[in-house]
């Protein structure tokens, strides 16, 4: 085994990571992760940046991973495939394929949004972004400043939706943040937000907004 693969292993352990998790994350399949982890196989450069960003959280980190990558015994190692054999191609365009999945319903999920806005003649901005924070839509309504943000997968990372919304808040100066999704969930009634930041199914957002323009 070569070191590069021992310094992979090591970081991937320190991550909390699962080769499947660590293949996901950087777009290769579970078979090529796996020979490049057991030194069967070296990544290209584009698979090495992509490693250094999910498993580095340091610039000592990035520097370890770029020593053993260029050690001794690496360079005679096979290149990984960027796309895996025949036998496992097929795994990987469904992964791709359930990737613009999602994609194509959160997309449409935001213009749903959109379209309940326009219904209620509110003017609005979309996708605004403020020192690389970013929001779906910010209203100003008089004096008051919303933000909603739009989570199609109820079910997926939502905790990271809330620390997002917090950071909106600060960011836009928002008297409110309301996550918006496609239906209610008790799910949503078990996560701990503040009072300025609400879980909010999509059939209630023109009663949500008409409140917010009446006060």
């Amino acid at each position: 085994m070569s070191n590069f693969s021992e310094v992979v292993r090591e970081f991937v352990q320190r991550r909390g990571l699962t080769g499947s998790q660590l293949a996901e994350d950087i777009g290769l399949s579970a078979v090529a992760v796996s020979r490049i982890v057991t030194g069967q196989s070296k990544p290209r450069q584009v698979t090495l940046s992509r490693l250094m960003k999910r498993l580095c959280t340091s610039k000592e980190e990035e520097q370890m991973l770029i020593a053993a990558y260029e050690s001794k015994g690496v360079e005679d190692l096979p290149l990984a495939p960027i796309v895996s054999e025949a036998a496992n191609a097929q795994a990987e365009e469904e992964r791709v394929r359930r990737f613009m999945e999602v994609k194509a319903q959160s997309i449409a999920f935001k213009r749903s949004v959109a379209r309940e806005l326009d219904k209620l003649g509110i003017p609005y901005r979309q996708e605004v972004i403020e020192k690389l924070v970013v929001t779906d839509f910010l209203l100003e309504l008089g004096e008051r400043r919303i933000a909603l943000e739009c989570k199609y997968n109820l079910h997926r990372d939502l905790e990271k939706s809330v620390i997002s919304a917090r950071l909106i808040r600060e960011q836009f100066h928002c008297d409110q943040v309301y996550i918006v999704v496609p239906f209610y969930d008790e799910e949503g009634d078990s996560l701990d937000c503040e009072e300025e930041i609400r879980i909010l199914p999509l059939q209630d957002l023109a009663e949500a907004i008409n409140l917010e323009n009446n006060e």
